[in-house]
């Protein structure tokens, strides 16, 4: 079993950004038919103006992980206009394949990016108008795209970004409230996934992280696949009141994107919103197995919280008699 590895894109799911191959036309995002790139990893999940990140990927394909893949890497540095509604500004695209290539990536987190993508204005350039602060998302964030692409996948290129957390100060707060924020205020931790359990329509139940054996499921079943949190997932961290004089906490919301290469699960994404996050200890999703045998069926979870952290595990499961 693969050990749960970090990443930033929870924003970059909840948002529909692109990571990747697109799905066919009708076909549900969970399927895996073709390589796609399920997760952009910057370790750790949350970074100072200065601090190094360490970049990674988790890229799938009908073969299972693909983690000895080259990718092109870099970091943009270009602000997302006002006028535009991507994501991320339209200069910057995908890296070439020779920019930075590597497994993984490391690079520091720039010292203006609290200028460039945060709350800070970037200084007045000679002729052209000032540029406001960024506006920060629901739970006070801020982020960095970092952008990868696989150039020599059997089926084309694939792109993707990570959007990395930046820790920036706080933007339209007074003088007690930014001080009290910067006494609480932690980075992110990534949330975990403990173990998960699959759970035949028998009721039978096996936890895949301990299994001796590649757990069978019976062609055309429907099991449940039940993945719990690892403690502590959901955090709690202030965020600033609208009138900018007061702080009020917030809690972590958790999501579960499930994929597979092949059966169909009920839910693409599960989880839990907020302050029910604190006292909820898994997510569940129902599965139903390819009709025919299948000697190997790929499974991975890829679990996120609405701060940026990222963690995901990979499982394989044998469908037959």
């Amino acid at each position: 079993m693969e050990q749960a590895k970090h990443a930033f894109l929870f924003a970059l799911a909840a948002a529909s950004f692109a990571l990747g191959c697109k799905p066919a036309v009708g076909q549900a995002p969970s399927l895996i038919t073709d390589y796609a790139l399920l997760a952009v990893v910057g370790e750790p999940p949350e970074a100072k103006p200065g601090d190094k990140v360490t970049y990674s990927y988790l890229l799938a394909s009908p073969e299972g992980t693909v983690d000895d893949n080259t990718a092109g890497w870099d970091v943009c540095l270009t602000p997302k206009p006002p006028a535009e509604n991507n994501s991320v500004a339209s200069s910057c695209n995908p890296p070439t394949p020779g920019t930075n290539p590597g497994l993984t990536f490391d690079a520091p987190m720039p010292t203006n990016a609290c200028q460039l993508f945060g709350p800070i204005a970037p200084p007045v350039q000679a002729g052209k108008p000032a540029i406001r602060p960024r506006d920060p998302d629901a739970t006070g964030g801020y982020y960095l795209p970092v952008r990868v692409k696989f150039s020599d996948v059997a089926t084309g290129d694939v792109t993707g970004f990570a959007f990395e957390r930046i820790t920036c100060g706080l933007a339209n707060a007074n003088g007690p409230t930014i001080q009290q924020y910067l006494a609480q205020y932690q980075a992110n931790k990534d949330p975990g996934i403990a173990s998960t359990d699959l759970v035949t329509s028998g009721g039978v139940a096996t936890t895949l992280d301990t299994a001796t054996q590649t757990v069978s499921v019976i062609p055309g079943d429907t099991v449940d696949f039940v993945a719990t949190f690892a403690p502590g997932s959901a955090e709690t961290f202030p965020v600033v009141a609208p009138s900018g004089d007061a702080l009020v906490s917030q809690t972590e919301s958790l999501h579960m994107s499930w994929f597979a290469t092949s059966g169909s699960f009920v839910h693409d994404r599960t989880g839990v919103a907020g302050a029910d996050a604190l006292t909820t200890t898994s997510t569940a999703n129902s599965w139903k197995a390819p009709a025919e045998a299948t000697d190997v069926v790929y499974l991975w979870l890829v679990l996120r919280d609405s701060r940026g952290g990222t963690a995901f595990k990979s499982y394989t499961i044998h469908v037959g008699q």
